[in-house]
Formats: C-alpha cells, structure tokens, sequence
C-alpha cells in the first residue's frame, strides 16, 4: 500500500507549494496516472456527478454508475464533484473515476470512464455556470486579418484569466468570448491595452462587454445521432423568456451552450 499526502508538490525551484482547490483530488489523478491504476476514486461530499446543480434544481438527482467518454461531459453537469484538472491525468491512460460520498458510502455513486452507451438517455444532464461576462471584439480589422483571434486569448492567458467560451461569426468581422464576471474589469484593461492602436485607428470598434450573463451546458453522447435536441433546448428557453445571446457547439455533438 502506497500513502501519499495529497495537495502539495514542488515547483521549478524546489519549493514547496500547495494546490489549491481540489488539490487532494488531483494528487490522486496523478498517483493512479503513475501508477496505471485500475481505477481513481474520488471520495467527496456528493453523492456523485447530478444530472444538474442540486443547489439550484431541487429535483436534482445523482447519476446512476454512468459511463461518459473521458470524463468531460461528467465534469460539465457537476463541476464541484472533480475538477477538470483532476480528470485531464486519468482520462489519458483511460483510467475509470468513481465519485463516492464519504457520509453515504453506500450510494453507488458515479463511475467515469472512457467507453461510452450509445443506447442510454441522449442528454445526460444540464451544467450552468453563473456570474459570466461576454466580450465581443469586432471591427472591419479582424476580416482576414491573421493572428487576431491568437492575440485576443495570448492577452487573456498573459493576464491570468481563464475564457470559458468562445464563438465566432463566419464572415470573421467579429469574435466573442466569456470569462468570469469577476475577471471582467481585469480583461478589459488587457484587451485596450492590446489593442489599444486597432481602437484608436478605428480597425477594431469599441469593445462589446455583456455582463451577468449565464452559461447553460447540454451534456450527452446521444445528441451525436439524435435530431431534435437542440430544438427542445432552445423552445424551453423561449418559453421562460430567455434571450440567448451566443451559441458555441462541442464537436462531435457531445454538448452544447
């Protein structure tokens, strides 16, 4: 028996540093990776992945042992269960995940793994993340114009912040992307900063920033071969009076926002 302390490591000179959120579950990841374990369980205070946040859908229920293609979509439906860090090492050598409740050892909880039942429910569940900012950079600058798109998410990246979801219109005028609401102040100094000649010169208009914006995320390998889903998504927002305000698509089909 191997026992490890889990949520620190060592950095490029030595030091010894912690992991931050969910370091436990990723030090883990990494010891079943080395190990090539059979299976990584992930002992946490859920019953499992839910087929939607319990905090905000009360009818919410834990998934039953599930199989989804390397733990992606499982990720998306229940962020606090694992994070995607601690999914990235496991799913390389296609290593199964078992998300278990230390206060209800006894619930099956839910089994990540790397195959996939094409039979099964086609929407596996339904992931949000609140509290998000949407920036749309446009302008008669970005129509051909190699290297814009790499520059709008180096300045993000050199900025420290994390964009969620991207999407981009096919004539290439415009591109939009979200980051946290708590980032947005942050990114729009970086983006002018960038830009800060494009804007003046008029080839990039004046940065679009939408804020309290919701991400809503449909998860299922079914919706590969299934016609209609997106239709129902869509419908059901309609009826509650909600405007969407951009699209983007996982390919193949696993999931869309």
């Amino acid at each position: 028996m191997i026992l490890m302390a889990g949520f620190t490591a060592g950095n490029e000179k030595g030091e010894l540093v912690v992991l931050g959120r969910n370091g436990s579950d990723y030090s883990a990841a990494v010891l079943a990776a080395c190990l090539r374990a059979d299976c990584c369980e992930i002992w946490t205070d859920v019953d499992g992945v839910y087929t939607c946040d319990p905090r905000q859908v009360p009818d919410a229920r834990p998934a039953e042992i599930d199989v989804l293609s390397g733990g992606d979509g499982a990720l998306l439906l229940w962020r606090e269960s694992a994070a995607p860090r601690t999914i990235a090492p496991i799913a390389q050598f296609q290593i199964p995940c078992l998300i278990k409740n230390t206060g209800n050892p006894q619930a099956p909880g839910t089994l990540i793994g790397a195959s996939r039942d094409e039979d099964d429910l086609p929407v596996k569940g339904i992931s949000n993340l609140n509290n998000m900012a949407m920036f749309n950079v446009s302008g008669p600058g970005m129509k051909g114009m190699v290297g814009m798109a790499a520059r709008v998410f180096a300045t993000m990246s050199r900025a420290g912040i994390s964009v969620v979801l991207i999407t981009q219109s096919s004539s290439e005028y415009s591109i939009s992307f979200c980051v946290p609401q708590s980032d947005c102040a942050r990114a729009k100094r970086a983006m002018e900063d960038e830009f800060h000649l494009e804007l003046k010169e008029g080839l990039l208009e004046p940065l679009a920033i939408m804020e309290r914006l919701a991400i809503i995320s449909v998860v299922g390998d079914g919706m590969r071969t299934l016609r209609g889903i997106s239709a129902k998504f869509f419908a059901a927002l309609a009826r509650a009076n909600i405007n969407i305000v951009a699209i983007a698509r996982a390919l193949p089909s696993a999931q869309f926002r």
